[in-house]
């Protein structure tokens, strides 16, 4: 007499249904949404990044991979890392008055300080410069000739003291400019420590740059929450480029 297989059959259907399981491979899934392994290897993001600058209606574009700070600072993390650092990253793109752009690129930011690298476009190519690191983007001036850029860069000490720093390029060779009067107080004024806070600086002429900084020899930090809180006596310092 042959044998039957439909009893076991049966019974192995019905089992299988009431316990859910299901012949085919289960999905990491529950409902709609994928469920996540922390451990699991993430999808590497597409490069090369590049920046945009926005002027006007244009937009120029340059790969990070030829802004050597910035690709370093990114070249440090993982490769989700960089993809995350990326998207922080800032940029303000500013012009001469004869039309030459300018870019700020601001990355490693904190609350409002960051790391600055300075682009110069021109002619269909550029220059790159890295400025004091850890710092608030303050204003620029140009000297009447644009033959210098002066940029003011920030730092906080705590909310009551702001402390600045100058830095004056060459436009022609995107470098830091000579100081003719290079004595201590210029110095000061142009050191990465953020020494004293600068009231205001403007073109004196095409190599004069003059800076209004707080009257008083102490710089301490009571003694700048003094002098803010007082007659907010001033004096003025003359920086002369070669």
């Amino acid at each position: 007499m042959k044998k039957s297989f439909f009893p076991w059959s049966w019974f192995t259907f019905i089992a299988l249904i009431a316990s859910g399981c299901s012949p085919t491979t289960p999905t990491d899934s529950i409902g709609s949404a994928p469920v996540h392994h922390p451990h699991a290897k993430s999808e590497e993001p597409s490069e090369p990044f590049e920046l945009s600058f926005l002027i006007d209606t244009k937009t120029i574009t340059i790969p990070v991979e030829k802004i050597a700070p910035v690709k370093q600072y990114l070249d440090q993390r993982d490769p989700q890392e960089r993809m995350n650092e990326f998207s922080r990253i800032q940029t303000e793109t500013f012009s001469s008055p004869s039309g030459v752009v300018y870019g700020d690129i601001r990355y490693s930011c904190g609350v409002k300080q960051c790391d600055h690298t300075l682009v110069q476009m021109k002619n269909d190519s550029f220059q790159t410069l890295p400025l004091h690191s850890g710092s608030i983007w303050m204003r620029h001036a140009f000297s009447p000739n644009e033959k210098n850029l002066a940029i003011l860069l920030g730092r906080n000490e705590g909310t009551e003291v702001l402390r600045n720093s100058l830095l004056i390029i060459d436009a022609d060779s995107f470098r830091l400019a000579e100081i003719q009067n290079a004595d201590e107080l210029a110095s000061q004024l142009t050191a990465p420590e953020f020494l004293f806070p600068i009231v205001s600086m403007s073109w004196e002429n095409d190599r004069t740059l003059k800076a209004t900084i707080p009257d008083t020899e102490d710089v301490s930090f009571d003694a700048l929450q003094e002098w803010k809180q007082g007659e907010h006596k001033t004096k003025e310092v003359y920086l002369q480029m070669k």
